[in-house]
């Protein structure tokens, strides 16, 4: 499953520098999350997901003028301890082997650009400045 997490400049680079985070509730299809969407195809409802977290990272930012992000994780059932209505809370800290790309949302909130794991690390220094 996977799971988005909105996240400031600072904490992708604490994730990054120790592999492991304490994560917020990640947006995720969860079965009541499916069930109020069943109109929607997958890829409607991880847009649709991504697009509620774009809203909490625009909410979560320092500056109002900086960038937003989300960081998109791969979890298991396993890794899981709740699941809410549109959310999944874990067991443990995320890990940044799970992290499958990030989401850099646009100063209006409405677009995502896409970033792979690799590109991150890179960027990072820029996002950082604001």
């Amino acid at each position: 499953m996977r799971g988005y997490l909105p996240v400031t400049a600072e904490e992708i680079s604490v994730f990054l520098k120790t592999g492991s985070m304490e994560c917020g509730p990640l947006y995720a299809p969860t079965i009541k999350f499916l069930t109020a969407n069943n109109d929607l195809d997958e890829e409607q409802g991880e847009f649709l997901l991504s697009m509620l977290a774009a809203d909490e990272a625009m909410e979560m930012r320092s500056d109002f003028a900086g960038p937003a992000f989300i960081l998109a994780l791969e979890i298991t059932d396993s890794q899981i301890s709740e699941h809410g209505e549109n959310f999944v809370n874990l067991i443990e800290n995320g890990r940044w082997e799970d992290v499958q790309c990030a989401f850099l949302v646009s100063p209006d909130g409405e677009e995502l650009t896409w970033l792979a794991t690799q590109e991150i690390s890179a960027a990072l220094p820029q996002w950082l400045k604001g």
